[in-house]
Formats: C-alpha cells, sequence, structure tokens
C-alpha cells in the first residue's frame, strides 16, 4: 500500500503548518506495528539535517519563502515543491527547484537513510542504522553514528564520529576536493584500505601495514603516512575485520581513535 503526502496545495494527510515565513512541519505516522525501516531523500539545493526522537513517527520541517501580504487572511494550502511518498515501510522524499531553505528530518534512532543533495551540507546526528551521504558540493557532519557509513562529497569535507561500528558492513569514505576526518571506536577490529593522489594521512591508531609507505609523526603524536602518486596503503586495526576504505584526491585524511 503507497501512502502519498503531496506538498503541492493538495490535501495533507498529517500536517501541522507553521506560521506563514518560516519552517512548515509534516507528521508521517509509524505504520501499524512499527515504524518505518528507511528514508530516503533527495533534493537539489536544499541542506538536510536528521536527527532522532523517543517516538515511533517520521516528522519533515521545510524551509518555506516569506509569504506576501494577504490583507490579514491567512495561509491554507502546503509548502509547494515537497512531495512524501510511503510505501512498505519505505519514506521517499522529494524537492523540486521551487523550494528552498534547508529541511530538518526526525526519525526514530534505528531508521536507516540515504541522503543526496547536490548544493547543500548534510549532518546527521545519534542515527542506529545505515546512512549513505552524498553531495556534490557541501559539508557533511554525521556524528554518534552506530551502524555503518558510505559518505561521499565532490567538493566538501567529510566528518564522521561513531560510536558503535557494524561488523557486518563495509564502511566507505571518499571526496574529490575535501578532508575526510573519520572517528573510530578504539576497539574496532578493521582491515584499513587508504587510495590517495596528492595527500597526507594521519591515525592515532597502531595499524599492522602492508606494502610501503612513508612513516613519520607530526607534533600531536598521531602517525603520518606519506604515499606516492596514485598509491594504495592498506592495514589491519586489532587483528582486522570491516573493511574501511579512504578515497581522495585532494584533501589529508584523518582515522582517529575514539577517546
Amino acid at each position: 500500500m503507497k501512502t502519498i503526502f503531496a506538498l503541492a496545495g493538495t490535501a495533507i494527510v498529517v500536517c501541522s503548518l507553521a506560521a506563514a515565513g518560516s519552517a512548515e512541519r509534516v507528521v508521517v505516522p509509524a505504520p501499524p506495528g512499527g515504524h518505518a525501516r528507511q528514508v530516503n531523500v533527495h533534493v537539489l539545493n536544499n541542506s538536510i539535517t536528521v536527527k532522532t526522537n523517543g517516538g515511533s513517527e517520521v516528522v519533515v520541517e521545510a524551509g518555506s519563502h516569506p509569504a506576501p501580504s494577504a490583507g490579514g487572511m491567512r495561509r491554507i494550502d502546503g509548502p509547494r515543491g515537497l512531495t512524501i511518498d510511503e510505501a512498505d515501510n519505505v519514506i521517499e522524499i522529494h524537492a523540486d527547484p521551487t523550494l528552498q531553505g534547508p529541511l530538518t528530518i526526525t526519525v526514530p534512532a534505528d531508521v536507516s537513510v540515504d541522503l543526496h543533495t547536490l548544493n547543500g551540507n548534510l549532518s546527521v546526528e545519534g542515527l542506529h542504522g545505515e546512512v549513505d551521504a552524498d553531495t556534490l558540493s557541501g559539508r557533511t557532519e554525521l556524528t554518534g553514528i552506530s551502524g555503518t557509513v558510505v559518505a561521499h562529497s565532490l567538493n566538501g569535507p567529510i566528518r564522521v564520529v561513531m560510536d558503535r561500528v557494524d561488523p557486518s558492513k563495509p564502511l566507505s569514505f571518499s571526496s574529490l576536493n575535501g578532508s575526510i576526518d573519520v572517528t573510530l571506536p578504539a576497539d574496532v577490529k578493521a582491515n584499513v584500505q587508504f587510495k590517495t593522489m596528492r595527500s597526507d594521512i594521519y591515525s592515532d591508531f597502531s595499524m599492522a601495514l602492508g606494502g610501503s609507505a612513508q612513516l613519520m609523526k607530526d607534533n600531536s603524536g598521531m602517525l603520518k603516512f606519506r604515499l606516492g602518486f596514485d598509491d594504495n596503503l592498506e592495514g589491519t586495526i586489532n587483528g582486522g575485520g570491516v573493511p574501511v576504505s579512504f578515497h581522495t584526491l585532494h584533501g589529508t585524511i584523518y582515522l582517529r581513535k575514539k577517546k
């Protein structure tokens, strides 16, 4: 069964509208017997923030244009340019270019998210599921994650802090022009791979390294690896385990141990 929440002036199943000119809010109720397991967000020119709640519904808050003077009348239609579809416990959220401003989405903590934007920042906090984050030009900030992450940015830095890692699913971090800064639990068991052309790599993990790399120590005590052009560096942490890959062309890589 498919439910459509089309915010384009048509009827909205569950919608609480704020005052004109501010964010507008849509509550997608939980399906019978549980909550959505996956939320997919595909937009063009919007930043996306994902937060967690203690409930079972998904809440979408969208920015809106300031309303023109209407002679004291109030707006009764919904925010234009945003469509929300729900089917089989998967929620799809799409925005067309007419929708300006950021999207804020509040979800249950164990939901998985797939976030894609062309020009916008991505921020996720406190999720226990899978996070797939992809932006063309923007900053990616993922914190308090307990699960797995695939993060890609063409032009923008990536920062990820993980509280726990799902040992059954790989982690992947890639950027063309931007630093990659990832913090993993101290007891993580991982097989790590770094691929870079013009970047330095820093880590405070003890790693068993394969192949050859020029090894130094910086002033902070972190290990510094310098690779040649288009080189790979592979190693293991705590005996090896989940695959973790880092790919960048221009940007420093930091792999940190969570304190």
